[in-house]
């Protein structure tokens, strides 16, 4: 292999240099190539779901239900490789693994490997010139999702509706949770325990950590900021290799989206925003995959732009547009025994207070970290977290209990708590379809005193809000001095701009901050802009 490229690079000096005719390579399109399993289902035996391109024109998905028994499939496909191409792709492969020398100076892994890569495809091109049936970007196209991106996985990294990616062992489809659809098989399965063992490796290379049969348990960061658990052989699994990847959302769901979703009504949204203006502690509820992650960062979106934010997480979620915020993250230990070197969910709250915050953010409290936060918040500062429960009386127990061990008298400072479900809905067509929702909103008195304040109704599927018996409006009231019916004016006016900013599709995080930012510095504009008077 290395004497033939000798060649090559002996060519290559006459001319353009490789660097500059990198991007000549022909962007040919193709449709791809259905299997015969989606054909099936596509042909009249099942219903076509939804479709749309995950890499266009290479990667497509497809969501198909079979009507016999209603089993519903995630089909990822690609543009398929010929005999040819496939050949050609694989000796790309060898001369990039066997040729690829370490950058000379300190740089972006990535992009010195994307540049290398290029330059081998283009070594191939002048060497093969126009090779009848030889699709050279789509060699391109595979070059980039095995070395670079994530191999057969790929696509559905690039799925925006995908939350978490997992596999169960040999044989077995890799299983996804969609936005929509909930948890679904792919078309994808790993066959053999050679294949799936290499994969993890890759995984585990990519995240920069060591996964092996002496140390079989892998809990990383992905670049792109997705997280992955995995073990390694039949160490630990019974079936051998297993792994799932909770993906990371560059452009996260705010209040807009929520509001779409119909999670959250708009008059319970603005609801929140007053409350969280003056500091009003909240605790979000809900079983695993609720959307309580989701819920918090959506919430905290609408924090007011000068208050200095430090948020506490075991892996990096949420995504905040205020430029005053620290976001701080839990670190392991450097042994495999655990202890020296970790950094605790516990640490870094305790370290947070030196920072002054105005309002401290933590992903989950399960541990002793529950009982600072509460030190905290007794002492002034604002907080918002989440918790695994699933009604205000459950969420006490547990704060009450070990580890926490929060006291009863230091519950009151909970100002509201929601909690959200996982419900099922019919859709369009009148097949019942996942959704979420706010179900429950209480209000903190005292220990064990707790008044419900919205509940959403699952036949209307509406929500009802009853703002007049509000503690928390009666404590702002009492704070600033304004009578309880200009506050719930307030709230009325913040209705407005929510459903404006729906109905208008302005729902990127950074674009909500800015109206929310716009409404603190001008309301009156803000409100004329949506053509609001004074409320």
């Amino acid at each position: 292999m290395k004497g033939i490229f000798r060649g090559f690079r002996l060519k290559l000096k006459r001319g353009k240099k490789p660097e500059e005719r990198m991007e000549e390579v022909v962007e040919e399109k193709e449709a791809p190539r259905l299997t015969m399993r989606t054909r099936t289902f596509l042909s009249g035996r099942g219903h076509l779901l939804a479709s749309y391109p995950l890499y266009e024109p290479w990667a497509y998905a497809f969501i198909v239900e079979d009507p016999k028994t209603g089993k519903i499939v995630y089909n990822v496909e690609e543009v398929s490789m010929n005999e040819t191409e496939l050949k050609t792709y694989k000796e790309v492969i060898d001369y990039i693994t066997w040729e690829l020398e370490p950058p000379e100076e300190i740089t972006d892994a990535r992009e010195y490997l994307i540049k290398y890569a290029r330059k081998a495809i283009r070594l191939f091109q002048i060497k093969l010139g126009r090779t009848p049936g030889l699709s050279w970007a789509k060699i391109s196209y595979y070059v980039e999702r095995d070395l670079l991106g994530y191999g057969p996985l790929d696509p559905i990294f690039r799925d925006p509706n995908i939350e978490d990616i997992s596999c169960n062992g040999v044989g077995i489809p890799v299983y996804v949770w969609h936005r929509k659809f909930e948890s679904l098989p792919t078309n994808i399965v790993f066959r053999t325990e050679k294949e799936l063992d290499e994969y993890i490796l890759k995984l585990a290379h990519m995240a920069g950590k060591h996964i092996s049969v002496a140390y079989p348990i892998l809990d990383a960061i992905l670049p792109g900021g997705h997280r992955v658990a995995a073990t390694f052989q039949k160490e630990v699994s019974t079936k051998g290799s297993t792994f799932t990847i909770r993906k990371f959302r560059a452009d996260p769901i705010t209040i807009i989206d929520l509001i779409d979703y119909r999670t959250i009504s708009p008059e319970i949204a603005a609801y929140f925003w007053l409350a969280m203006d003056y500091k009003m502690t909240t605790l979000i509820l809900g079983v695993t995959g609720a959307g309580k992650t989701s819920t918090l960062n959506a919430m905290a979106n609408l924090l007011r732009p000068t208050y200095k934010i430090v948020t506490i997480e075991d892996t990096p979620e949420l995504r905040l547009p205020q430029e005053n915020w620290v976001q701080l993250v839990s670190r392991p230990s450097y042994l495999a025994t655990g202890g020296i070197g970790e950094i605790t969910l516990f640490h870094l709250v305790k370290v947070s207070l030196r920072y002054r915050p105005d309002v401290i953010i933590v992903g989950e409290v399960r541990g002793e970290e529950a009982y600072v936060l509460f030190q905290a918040i007794a002492t002034g500062h604002s907080g918002m977290t989440t918790l695994h429960a699933e009604s205000i009386d459950a969420a006490v127990k547990r704060l009450t209990s070990p580890p926490m061990n929060i006291p009863p008298s230091y519950i009151p400072l909970i100002n509201v708590a929601m909690v959200i479900k996982r419900v099922v809905r019919t859709d369009e067509t009148g097949r019942p379809r996942p959704a979420r929702r706010i179900t429950n909103i209480w209000e903190i008195e005292d220990y064990e005193k707790y008044k419900e304040i919205a509940r959403w109704d699952p036949i209307r599927d509406t929500f009802s809000l009853k703002l007049s018996d509000s503690i928390v409006l009666k404590k702002i009231s009492e704070l600033t001095g304004k009578p309880l019916e200009n506050l719930i004016e307030e709230i009325a006016r913040r209705k407005a701009i929510l459903e404006w900013l729906a109905a208008n599709r302005i729902r990127s995080y950074r674009e909500v901050a800015t109206y929310v930012q716009k409404y603190y510095v001008n309301p009156r504009a803000v409100l004329k802009e949506i053509g609001v008077g004074e409320i």
